[in-house]
């Protein structure tokens, strides 16, 4: 019995010495999964938001996740909780004694508003065309693609008015999109080329010119000239040259040499006033003018569905839904988008992508001006 005391006592003496264990501070809810599913899932819920108010026409904003720092400590002390006796010469002796164990960590968040700068950077400048053609090689469907980030090619219009709040007009948009068709049919078959390439403009130096190529500012467009679908595709693309058995089309992002409208992309704000037409409205608010309709000739609501429906599509809910991908309460009422909508899904991840892409395109980090410690757990 004298040895178990002794081992017990000094055990509890060596515990304040030892450190929290790697498997510990790596796994459970103060572990590295645990930060990375909170993060992921604030980020989502952050851009789901803000697609909802820019549909109310209210100001979107965005707080940046920095940094993510977290402190282990790991305490014991001596508790009397464990009854003994001991013989002594006079009869008997008792007392208690115990320990108690516990470890802690102390997370610390900082946070960075967009904003000034910044914001301009990445929200507002017109996509690079090396996204795009970046986009479209590592898998992604070009209809997906041009249908969120281009909003005009060349003189064929992409609802060009929906890169900003709700246009007032019905959209042009369905021969854009029978083009897209085309091109995801040459893009299955794995016969569309899309690459990027360097226009100089006759008003600049050479010298110039040539300093610029690192920068393409055209895109082209191949595919092969063999059927009937080819034939269509190169009636509706104006400028389609042919050349070794290939259609071939160069479009020059922005304006030509001649002023011409181009290859226009929309900007991240753009791509996300563009797919916010895809939020339900609840009866209520549109009876109360609440959020801007579009409007038919007729006097009839136009049904922005037709044009994004299949693209993204965010329901909304009185109560917190059951089969959600991702949800968010706002205006008294729950927004989400569907478990089982794979394409608003797809979508909606290709935007995630954007925006980091987008991030990076920021000249100059801001330090982070929101440090918010967070209680230990």
């Amino acid at each position: 019995m004298k040895t178990i005391i002794f081992t017990l006592i000094l055990s509890t003496l060596f515990l304040p010495g030892c450190h929290v264990s790697s498997r510990t501070a790596m796994y459970g809810s103060g572990g590295r999964t645990s930060y990375n599913i909170a993060a992921q899932n604030t980020t989502n819920q952050e851009l789901l938001l803000n697609l909802v108010r820019l549909r109310y026409s209210d100001t979107p904003y965005f707080l940046d996740l920095n940094q993510i720092t977290t402190q282990f400590s790991f305490s014991s002390k001596l508790k009397p909780t464990v009854k003994f006796s001991l013989p002594n010469n006079s009869g008997s002796a008792s007392g208690e004694l115990g320990a108690e164990l516990g470890w802690s960590n102390q997370p610390t968040i900082q946070y960075s508003p967009l904003e000034g700068k910044d914001f301009a950077v990445q929200m507002m400048q017109p996509l690079g065309l090396k996204i795009i053609q970046g986009l479209v090689f590592t898998g992604w469907d070009i209809d997906r693609v041009f249908r969120l980030l281009v909003q005009n090619m060349a003189n064929i219009p992409n609802s060009s008015a929906a890169s900003g709040p709700v246009p007032s007009k019905v959209p042009y948009y369905k021969k854009f999109f029978e083009c897209l068709e085309l091109l995801r049919h040459f893009q299955s078959l794995e016969e569309l080329q899309i690459g990027l390439s360097f226009i100089p403009d006759g008003n600049k130096k050479n010298s110039e010119d040539k300093a610029r190529k690192e920068k393409p500012n055209a895109i082209q467009i191949s595919f092969p000239a063999n059927g009937e679908k080819s034939d269509h595709l190169a009636a509706l693309l104006e400028g389609v040259k042919k050349t070794k058995g290939r259609y071939v089309l160069n479009m020059r992002q922005a304006f030509n040499e001649e002023a011409s409208l181009g290859f226009m992309t929309r900007s991240l704000l753009g791509m996300m006033y563009y797919l916010s037409l895809g939020v339900e409205i609840p009866p209520v608010d549109v009876a109360t003018r609440t959020v801007e309709m579009t409007f038919n000739d007729d006097g009839s609501v136009f049904n922005w569905h037709d044009v994004i429906g299949d693209l993204m599509t965010i329901k909304w809910s009185h109560h917190r839904p059951d089969n959600y991908y991702l949800a968010i309460p706002y205006r008294g009422h729950w927004f989400y988008i569907d478990d089982s909508d794979v394409s608003s899904k797809r979508t909606f991840v290709l935007l995630q992508q954007i925006y980091n892409l987008q991030s990076k395109q920021s000249e100059k980090e801001e330090g982070p001006l929101l440090t918010i410690p967070i209680g230990a757990y």
